[in-house]
């Protein structure tokens, strides 16, 4: 760790004190070599000159480029080497010579650069170190970077933005005056300056723009904490509020969600009716309508979640100005101003769809009246019931706005309906909270039969209470995807989904679909254990170029094993085969899920595990990271899982075809976590019984490696001892015997004198069948290739003439066969065991019988 730690720290002053200039970006030293280099060309000296385009000349015009590129690289070196050997500068053009050293100087700060670039990996896993000191070092090290316009300090500090999670305090409050540093104060200062507003927003709109959604959740963790302590000063949203009134593009956006962001800490950024009705404005007016800003209609409904919700008063300007705004939002859920015939129109509307859809159960009243009367309307634009007759065809991107609606208003009715429940719950707590009170006044100051009456009113609150939660469950169960209005689509969607006929072979159609049936399943139990198989049917059967729809099928799975475990319980096994789809994408998300749901208790770690060990030695790093960040916490837990785990992954990697070196870094991981005296002793034996199992000796080979990466004691010695007789017939190969040998070896150096000289007699028993067990195979191989040699020799003559082979038989096959056995009888060890013997009496039988038959 101190080594780390200094070795950052002189990084950093290295940094510091370069000897270029304070602004380290790459492209203006870039763009002035191209402009020097060309000078130099058009300059060189004569002779170098003519040389050089002598052997441009000769290139062929078909030829790489790049051997022109390194003819005048070469040209350009000769042209320095003769100026630094030139004793009087004068002799040359002063003009040519500055050019030169400038040439050199720009050479050396982009190889300067080039080199802090390339060790941006090694710095941004310092980042993930489980030390605080590696990560605050790391983090002081981006925030220099960035003062000097490093490109690699942009991607560390996003990166480190992730530690806002973080569970250490002190790395959180490190990661926010990182942020601090990069983009709200004056490099230099320690905080104690802020740059200007219009600086500051600059900085966060660029951050933004160029964010993934993850980095975007990050970053308004950050916003957030900022504002809340008031660091951020208040001319910054009032120039947000400016750019998203008047910016077009992604600034526009950019700024809205930046407003949003604020105001998840201070409601007031967003929360007035003037404020409320420039949001209406620059988020859906005219200019959302017309270049379909979806991005900002997206940001704009994201800030409306900050507010309240209001009661119906058609007074309150802050209701009006409301009611304008749902208005708009309705118009953005039901795809009015989509475009049927750009499909990435509509996949940029689904964003802004599902956070409207979020923002009307925030600030609506009465939101189900609301959304019932979207879906009405759009039932009626996809289907055609609003001109009087059904159509009998329709577009399949409003058939996939039409069910992504109805299966988002779906889910929002399930939190809506369990937020009200909660709330009655409350309510009623609290009343019978007080009641409980006014008994406990009465019981000193009134009769008994008064006590009986309240206790009697307390009972028939808890039966009305039980009674309310009751209505609720079968509201959730039977009413939204049931008998109400969005269950009259359920068997359309499962139509579609099924695509029995082949008919819908639209991609954002199925997906749109599938997730929407997902969402049905969400909500209610009998409906997700109908349609399960239907659902993995489909996650099996999607085309293996739609890797979005395998992928959200994935995390939907793992949403459906969160509410209803016992339905999806059955289907795990099905969930682990996804790790090994072809898709990095897939393969990832099902770790993720996976992961989640065992860490959670979610999903019993059963025999399929070994998929997750397989993972280990995945491809993509985050995946085998993921693998070990899993078997990591699951070691935490105080019965060590992993070891109960270890015996089902060695036997099913065993069983399948894994490289014996992919199977060993797996094992070497995973025995690292067996701790416990008693459990390596368990182990070794549990090892010791698989030998007589294996069908290969690799397998036997794999299996000794395993006991080798234990820690052996005394008693984990006499349980080898006990078993020998499993493991003998396989210290003839070399691998096993040299992994028994480390084992006797690595005892040896702490063991006391009895241990030692038991451990002693151990390893000459070991040496001594090693010993035997390759004389034995060698024998073997032997009698193997006199037996092949005979029949190869009776196969070419019995084509023979007949003549010919009575007349060759007794002087060649015979010999020869005599004196393969011969050869063998005299090469054999007088120690030979019972074996060797035996092999050689029935190859001896095996020759007279051909003997005969030939004669």
């Amino acid at each position: 760790v101190m080594v780390r730690r200094s070795a950052m720290q002189i990084l950093t002053l290295v940094l510091e004190n370069n000897p270029f200039t304070d602004t380290l970006s790459p492209v203006p030293y870039e763009n002035k070599l191209i402009e020097v280099r060309e000078f130099i060309l058009d300059n060189l000296p004569s002779n170098l000159k003519n040389a050089m385009d002598e052997a441009i000349g000769e290139i062929k015009d078909g030829d790489d480029e790049s051997e022109k590129e390194e003819i005048k690289n070469a040209s350009i070196n000769a042209a320095l080497s003769e100026l630094d050997g030139t004793i009087e500068s004068e002799e040359r053009d002063r003009e040519f010579v500055a050019k030169a050293q400038g040439y050199k100087f720009l050479k050396s700060a982009i190889t300067f650069i080039h080199l802090f670039e390339s060790a941006n990996a090694a710095f941004q896993s310092m980042l993930l170190s489980s030390n605080s000191s590696d990560v605050t070092e790391a983090l002081r090290f981006f925030v220099r970077a960035r003062h000097f316009h490093l490109p690699c300090a942009f991607t560390g500090i996003k990166q480190s933005l992730s530690l806002m999670w973080s569970n250490e305090q002190n790395i959180q409050e490190e990661v926010l005056s990182s942020f601090v540093e990069v983009f709200i104060a004056v490099p230099g200062t320690d905080r104690k300056e802020l740059l200007p507003a219009k600086q500051i927003v600059d900085n966060l709109i660029r951050l933004v723009c160029k964010a993934t959604v993850s980095e975007l959740t990050c970053i308004e963790e950050a916003v957030s904490r900022l504002v809340k302590d008031e660091i951020i000063p208040a001319d910054v949203f009032l120039i947000l509020w400016s750019i998203a009134a008047k910016a077009p593009g992604k600034p526009r956006s950019a700024a809205m969600m930046l407003l949003s962001m604020g105001a998840s800490s201070d409601p007031g950024i967003v929360d007035s009716a003037s404020r409320l009705h420039h949001l209406l404005e620059a988020g859906f007016g005219d200019y959302t309508e017309d270049c379909r800003d979806w991005a900002t209609a997206r940001s704009a409904a994201y800030a409306l979640q900050r507010i309240t919700r209001v009661k119906q008063d058609p007074s309150s300007a802050k209701f009006i100005v409301l009611e304008q705004i749902v208005e708009r939002l309705c118009a953005i859920v039901q795809g009015d101003w989509c475009d049927d015939n750009n499909v990435e129109d509509t996949q940029a509307w689904f964003g802004a769809a599902e956070q409207a859809i979020d923002a009307i159960f925030v600030v609506c009243p009465a939101p189900e009246q609301v959304t019932r009367v979207i879906i009405q309307a759009m039932e009626g634009s996809t289907f055609g019931f609003c001109h009087g007759t059904p159509q009998y065809s329709c577009h399949s991107l409003r058939l996939s706005r039409f069910f992504f609606v109805v299966s988002h208003i779906a889910l929002k009715l399930l939190v809506y309906t369990e937020a009200l429940t909660g709330s009655v719950r409350n309510a009623s707590a609290a009343r019978t909270v007080a009641k409980q009170e006014q008994a406990d006044k009465a019981r000193t100051s009134s009769q008994e039969n008064d006590e009986d009456a309240i206790e009697a009113e307390l009972g028939v609150a808890q039966a009305a209470e039980a009674e309310t939660e009751n209505k609720m469950a079968e509201i959730v169960e039977k009413e939204i995807v049931g008998r109400g209005l969005i269950g009259l689509f359920a068997p359309l969607l499962i139509r579609i989904v099924a695509n029995e006929s082949g008919a819908y072979n639209s991609e954002i159609l199925m997906q749109s679909t599938t997730l929407a049936l997902c969402k049905f399943m969400c909500i209610s139990s009998s409906f997700c254990e109908k349609h399960l198989p239907l659902l993995f049917t489909r996650l099996s059967s999607a085309p293996t170029r739609d890797i979005t729809l395998r992928a959200n099928t994935i995390i939907a799975l793992g949403d459906l094993a969160f509410r209803f475990p016992n339905e999806v319980e059955p289907y795990t096994p099905r969930m682990y085969a996804c790790l090994r789809d072809k898709s990095t994408k897939v393969r990832r998300h099902t770790l993720m899920v996976l992961t989640h749901l065992i860490l959670n208790d979610m999903v019993k770690v059963k025999g399929q595990v070994c998929e997750i060990a397989l993972c280990l030695r995945d491809d993509e790093v985050r995946i085998r990271d993921m693998a070990r960040l899993l078997f990591h916490e699951l070691s935490k837990r105080s019965n060590n899982p992993i070891y109960n785990l270890l015996p089902d992954i060695v036997s099913q990697l065993s069983n399948m075809s894994v490289k014996n070196e992919d199977f060993r870094n797996i094992m070497s991981f995973l025995l690292n976590f067996i701790k416990k005296d008693r459990q390596n002793e368990m182990l070794v034996e549990k090892l010791c019984q698989r030998f007589p199992k294996c069908t290969s000796i690799s397998q036997k080979a794999n299996i000794s490696f395993c006991v080798a990466q234990l820690k052996i004691n005394e008693k984990s010695i006499k349980i080898l001892n006990d078993n020998f007789k499993l493991y003998q017939d396989a210290l003839f190969d070399d691998d096993v015997f040299k992994n028994f040998n480390s084992i006797a070896i690595k005892v040896k150096k702490f063991a006391k004198p009895e241990l030692k000289q038991y451990v002693e007699e151990w390893e000459s028993k070991l040496v001594e069948f090693s010993t035997l067990g390759v004389e034995d195979q060698r024998v073997g191989e032997k009698a193997k290739n006199a037996k092949r040699k005979v029949l190869k020799t009776m196969n070419r003559k019995s084509n023979a003439p007949e003549s010919a082979l009575n007349s060759d038989i007794s002087d060649d096959e015979d010999g020869d066969a005599s004196k393969d056995i011969e050869f063998e009888k005299e090469n054999m060890p007088t120690n030979s065991s019972t074996s060797m013997t035996s092999q050689i009496k029935k190859k001896e039988l095996r020759s007279s019988r051909r003997q005969k038959l030939m004669a």
